[in-house]
């Protein structure tokens, strides 16, 4: 059941028993795709990761950083797997099409999967308008369960996706496990709960991905420098400020 895809490596895997691709309303809107794109493999890492996240396998020895060693798995680490491939390269008119989306639940139907789990969604719309609600809403009438994503739009007001009453919605949440390190600044004084990933300090830090770059901050722990092997008490990031400069400005 492996369409497209001329490698034997896929052929006899017991994980993963079907790969399939669908691009034709995105090249009719976005134009041909290079050759090296025409396959279900995802691009970026991202369908790797939500398939292993549904259905991985056991994974010993897995931790972070040697922290929290145990065994990773999926949430069905006993189940076969199939990828169905419908984004693609971001492109002005969007990069996963409806006609894709719809071919793709056809196929996942006509193929006789017992879960469709879909981590892809748009804005919130009408359900008649919404090519994911459509097919889910026929893979549901054939017996099928769909679990999509909520969405990574959160935590504001009215930013989940895919909440039709017949998927499954799923969201991420937080968990109170943490890797405590105890930090002992003084002879008779220790804090716990301390970060324990590695980190290090540089003149330089620049910034990604901040809604206000350019802010001019007027701190000075990074801009001076320090003498070396002497311990440093921790203090609010307000009072590293230049003898110039306001707490607010620092």
């Amino acid at each position: 059941m492996v369409d497209h895809v001329q490698e034997s490596r896929f052929l006899g895997c017991r994980k993963l028993i079907g790969a399939r691709y669908f691009n034709k309303a995105y090249g009719a809107a976005a134009g041909p795709l290079n050759a090296t794109f025409y396959s279900p493999r995802d691009h970026d890492g991202h369908g790797s990761h939500t398939l292993s996240t549904a259905a991985g396998n056991f994974v010993p020895g897995a931790s972070i950083l040697g922290h929290a060693n145990g065994t990773a798995k999926g949430g069905s680490p006993r189940a076969r797997v199939a990828t169905y491939k419908v984004c693609w390269p971001r492109t002005f008119r969007g990069e996963c099409f409806d006609a894709d989306i719809l071919a793709a639940f056809d196929a996942a139907i006509h193929d006789g999967v017992d879960v469709l789990s879909l981590s892809l969604g748009g804005r919130p719309s009408a359900y008649f308008e919404n090519s994911l609600d459509i097919g889910a809403f026929h893979a549901v009438k054939k017996g099928i369960t769909v679990v999509c994503s909520a969405g990574n739009s959160g935590p504001n007001n009215s930013t989940v996706t895919n909440v039709a009453p017949w998927i499954l919605t799923v969201g991420a949440s937080t968990f109170g496990s943490g890797f405590p390190r105890r930090c002992r600044l003084r002879q008779q004084e220790s804090h716990g709960r301390l970060h324990a990933l590695p980190f290090h300090l540089h003149r330089s830090i620049h910034v990604h991905h901040a809604s206000t770059p350019t802010l001019p901050l007027q701190g000075k722990s990074l801009s001076e420098a320090l003498t070396g092997k002497k311990l440093y008490p921790l203090i609010n990031s307000k009072e590293a400020n230049h003898g110039n400069a306001s707490k607010e400005k620092a």
